[in-house]
């Protein structure tokens, strides 16, 4: 933190009940063709997910013109996550699915120790992702708006560089179905926007400023992140629980460390483009800023992470990973 730092903006952070000390997070979804019909997906999964603490849906483009349709699942218990992962009830939806040849599938399951989390809202009524189950916050904090302010806000940080270990390995290959662990210290940032209560002035800034220099540094870590380290990003507009567009957006991207993450925010000009652009309009509202934005980071260790993919293109979720090891040189 840089001597007497005083950030531009306010942010708080969350606070988890002292006994939860660690969130597990899974991504199943939908890799399709535009404009197919995968309610039922949706519908099925929907209810698979009854027993999970929170339920968001999403929808996403590939590159390739390809679309994901996602769950993203949270449980404040990890041995619950674990059971769900082999009860009846989500072994029926995936078997159903994984051999439906229209379309392929994929879950991404991890956890994430809080110490090697941080979660960021630019205002104290936020409550997006695992933190809708929070019990407090802290802030306004100032640790954030720096360069470093991120690794600052991971506990485990203070004593640990959090460097990759290894690569992102092959566990399983079978015909059109590969599964694959997570390499040591593997960076995940789920970030986004909630443009619900704009109006006016506020919501035109947005729109027509901010979420255009979004949306190009999104589509430059989807289609060129190995160029900075970043193994996939999927850019989703949330869905309501009618799966109707909700709203609000977010950026889901694996990099393969948070020094990756911070390199491309500190110096690419993609994310010098998002920054600025909001440092332009953000300070001038204050409290009165509108627009609701979040993050949570986390760098996982190895062992629980594990991700499946059938029918999947190469470039789906942590198959970036291995696409990217695979040209780097020998």
């Amino acid at each position: 933190m840089p001597p007497g730092w005083s950030p531009p903006v306010p942010a708080w952070m969350s606070v988890f009940e002292g006994n939860v000390h660690s969130v597990s997070m899974s991504v199943i979804g939908c890799q399709h063709d535009e404009g197919q019909d995968v309610a039922g997906f949706l519908g099925d999964l929907k209810e698979a997910a009854a027993d999970a603490d929170i339920v968001d849906f999403a929808r996403s483009s590939d590159a390739d013109g390809r679309q994901q349709t996602v769950g993203i699942l949270y449980w404040l218990n990890p041995d619950d996550s674990a059971r769900w992962a082999e009860s009846d009830r989500f072994g029926a939806f995936w078997n159903k699915h994984a051999a439906a040849a229209e379309y392929g599938v994929f879950r991404e399951m991890v956890n994430i120790p809080l110490e090697r989390s941080e979660t960021l809202f630019s205002g104290p009524e936020h409550d997006h992702g695992m933190s809708r189950k929070r019990v407090s916050l802290e802030g306004p904090v100032d640790r954030h708006m720096y360069w470093g302010g991120m690794r600052d806000r991971i506990p485990l940080s203070a004593n640990d560089p959090l460097e990759a270990g290894g690569p992102i390995r092959v566990v399983e290959e079978d015909g059109e179905r590969i599964s694959v662990e997570a390499h040591e210290n593997l960076c995940i940032i789920r970030s986004g926007q909630d443009w619900t209560l704009t109006e006016g002035v506020q919501r035109e800034e947005y729109l027509e400023q901010i979420e255009p220099v979004l949306k190009a540094g999104m589509r430059f870590l989807r289609d060129k992140g190995d160029e900075v380290g970043c193994y996939s990003c999927r850019y989703m507009r949330e869905l309501d629980h009618g799966f109707a567009d909700a709203e609000r957006s977010f950026g889901l991207a694996y990099f393969r460390t948070m020094a990756d993450l911070e390199n491309w925010a500190e110096h690419h000009p993609t994310h010098l483009a998002i920054f600025n652009k909001f440092l332009e309009i953000a300070p001038k509202y204050g409290p009165a800023l509108q627009l609701r934005l979040w993050h949570e980071v986390s760098v996982l260790p190895a062992g629980r992470q594990l991700a499946e993919y059938v029918r999947c293109s190469p470039g789906t979720g942590l198959l970036g990973g291995i696409a990217m090891q695979a040209a780097e040189p020998a």
